[in-house]
């Protein structure tokens, strides 16, 4: 009986919470390509789980959706909004990384036959991360840690592999890369269209961030330049036709910041002093700057010192 009780309890408290629900502002930036573009907020006071882009492709038979959101009302919100444009089944939701920002709206698409799709790494560092994004989502959005779900991959994309997925009359393309934004970054090109979501690969007003290998990330944008596409996603900021030059920008702040760093360790500047001198002639260029480059400076600094 009290397993009934509980069970019931549930599917009210379900349905309660998704009757509160409204769909997210949803632009669609290619044909059947659709976007919810999150806010230049830091994770922080300001933070509320919807600071990434994130959206759906729809083909004739089914949905992809690419990131969900940081938080499970944000997912709910995105499977919302899809549901204002189809009636489709959902087949797959997808990664582009580890962030909290981008993983923790998958808990809202856990039905049955829907599958998560990811790098080959993501589950360890969803792992390893677990109990910090834990302690964020209890302090910037008041998710009790039990709450606070992460959703893994069921299929792998590994290093340098891509693979091929239909969603009816409609095929994505999902590569993987060696260790860039994190250890785990994939991209999705729409093939129909000629879009790339390319994650946090690409920051466009945000000030770019690394939290992987700042070579690795100079080089998978060296890569990503050279491909053949109409349209680019990036992980935060506004959707571009102008993608190359976005992508140049996006590399010329990281070789400033590998450079000023480099330099710093050559001429014996400690850590505090090269947060507050390097890649200073970026600050006009990006939005949350002086946040994000102590934290790449914090980064690169250790990895550069051993060169």
């Amino acid at each position: 009986m009290n397993k009934i009780i509980f069970i019931i309890f549930i599917l009210i408290f379900s349905i309660n919470l998704q009757s509160k629900v409204k769909a997210l502002n949803i632009i669609e930036v290619a044909d059947g390509v659709f976007v919810h573009q999150g806010e230049h907020f830091d994770v922080d006071d300001t933070y509320q789980g919807d600071i990434a882009n994130i959206g759906f492709i729809i083909g004739t038979n089914s949905v992809a959706v690419i990131d969900s959101g940081g938080s499970t009302t944000v997912g709910m919100s995105l499977k919302a909004s899809i549901r204002e444009k189809t009636s489709l089944p959902i087949k797959f939701v997808i990664n582009t990384h580890v962030h909290l920002d981008h993983i923790y709206g998958n808990s809202a698409f856990t039905e049955k036959d829907v599958e998560f799709i990811g790098h080959s790494e993501l589950p360890r560092a969803m792992e390893l991360r677990k109990e910090l994004y834990q302690r964020l989502n209890l302090e910037y959005l008041n998710i009790p840690i039990e709450e606070s779900i992460q959703v893994s991959p069921s299929i792998f994309i590994k290093v340098n592999e891509s693979k091929i997925f239909d969603l009816g009359e409609r095929k994505i393309k999902i590569s993987a890369y060696p260790s860039a934004h994190t250890n785990n970054d994939i991209t999705i090109e729409d093939l129909k269209t000629g879009t790339l979501w390319a994650g946090d690969l690409l920051f466009i007003e945000r000030t770019p961030v690394v939290d992987g290998d700042i070579h690795g990330i100079i080089n998978v944008i060296n890569q990503l330049i050279s491909l053949d596409v109409n349209l680019v996603i990036p992980g935060h900021g506004t959707p571009t036709k102008n993608w190359r030059k976005a992508f140049e920008k996006h590399r010329n702040y990281f070789i400033t910041l590998r450079d000023g760093v480099r330099r710093a360790i050559s001429e014996d500047i400690g850590l505090q002093k090269a947060i507050e001198t390097v890649a200073q002639s970026e600050s006009k260029k990006w939005e949350l700057f002086d946040i994000q480059n102590a934290r790449n400076i914090n980064q690169v600094y250790p990895q550069l010192e051993w060169e």
